[in-house]
């Protein structure tokens, strides 16, 4: 899997890039053959805002993009909420994957009670 970090408004400390390739590189235990994962910090720029740091990641499976964005006051704890989330959107991938894989309809036609 390629990770790329990427930032505005913000500058990427060597402890932050490998905090997120860390992280990240541990959604591949769902098994969904992530090929890339893109990760983009940035820096809100209102003061009205409390939760400045925000973390989106955007990952392409096979067939399939998964995207989360997250906000925090911190940019290692904006990682660690987009990472839940990306966690709970791969294990429903994966289940929906699984479920469908088990419920094969069977192919043989019901047998009629009149046929004798």
């Amino acid at each position: 899997m390629v990770i790329t970090v990427s930032a505005r408004h913000i500058d990427i400390s060597p402890a932050l890039r490998a905090a997120a390739e860390e992280k990240f590189g541990r959604l591949r235990r769902f098994g969904a053959d992530i090929e890339r994962a893109e990760v983009h910090f940035v820096e809100e720029r209102n003061p009205r805002i409390a939760q400045r740091e925000v973390c989106e990641v955007s990952f392409e499976t096979r067939g399939r993009r998964v995207r989360a964005r997250a906000a925090a006051a911190d940019t290692f704890a904006a990682i660690d909420l987009a990472v839940a989330k990306l966690e709970h959107q791969l294990h429903s991938m994966k289940t929906k994957v699984d479920a469908r894989r088990h419920t094969r309809p069977s192919s043989e036609p019901a047998l009629l009670a009149d046929e004798g």
